[in-house]
């Protein structure tokens, strides 16, 4: 089911703590969803007492239960989609896990927008007319357009943004009024362009809020916090 957020909503199942909470977690937040992660898949079948998930991402390699056993009990329960994202490429794990009940089977390393768009794909295929991505409200009267990367500004100014202002935006949308740290936003972009170099993220930053200023007359509500990362103000 969509969560109330109206955002499909997904369940990230990963042992590795720095790749699910620092990387896929707050990626596949910036690119729409509501997420969800455990670290085992017994944290999983605990939360699957009291909730559900229009899609599941799920390693092969948990430390209690291998993955192709989880995608099977998920498939088992219901008609969600489910990606396994794995280490492991050989030809015969990708047809075990595919026919073991897997919608798609990615191989890491992989960037968060093709997850994404192998979710997007998926449910198109499950739940067909499900709204995938929604416009994301900012401060009051400005809006970020996700399927046009476009920055609507309070008069209606429309701002073309590009990939890594989008990256940005959205990932600082999803924690409007809280301060994210700047090696969370490094890696996020890190996971879209592995050639991104940290020192790049202060110039993007002001060249965002000078582009805006520029094409809407108006300042942009984002905030750095020294020492810290940046803030998006509510």
């Amino acid at each position: 089911m969509q969560a109330k957020t109206g955002k499909p909503s997904v369940m990230v199942v990963e042992d590795d703590n720095e790749l699910r909470e620092r990387i896929l977690v707050p990626g596949l937040r910036s690119e729409g969803f509501e997420v969800d992660s455990s670290d085992s898949a017994m944290t999983l079948y605990r939360a699957l007492s009291l909730r559900s998930w229009d899609l599941f991402v799920v390693d092969i390699g948990l430390p209690d239960e291998n993955g192709f056993e989880v995608a099977r009990h998920l498939r088992q329960r219901g008609e969600a989609g489910i990606v396994i994202l794995t280490g492991r490429a050989s030809a015969e794990d990708q047809v075990r896990g595919l026919d073991g009940g897997a919608d798609a089977y990615l191989s890491k390393p992989v960037g968060v927008d093709v997850l994404a768009a192998a979710l997007r794909s998926v449910l198109r295929r499950i739940a067909p007319g499900a709204q995938v991505v929604v416009p994301v409200p900012m401060r009051a009267g400005w809006c970020l357009q996700q399927q046009g990367w476009q920055l609507v500004s309070p008069s209606g100014s429309r701002v073309a943004l590009a990939r890594g202002e989008r990256l940005l935006l959205t990932l600082l949308t999803n924690a409007t009024g809280e301060v994210v740290e700047r090696e969370v936003i490094i890696d996020r972009l890190r996971s879209d362009d592995r050639e991104f170099d940290p020192h790049r993220l202060e110039m993007l930053v002001h060249r965002l809020r000078r582009k805006v200023r520029a094409a809407s007359g108006e300042d942009l509500p984002l905030n750095t916090v020294r020492g810290l990362g940046y803030l998006l103000l509510p």
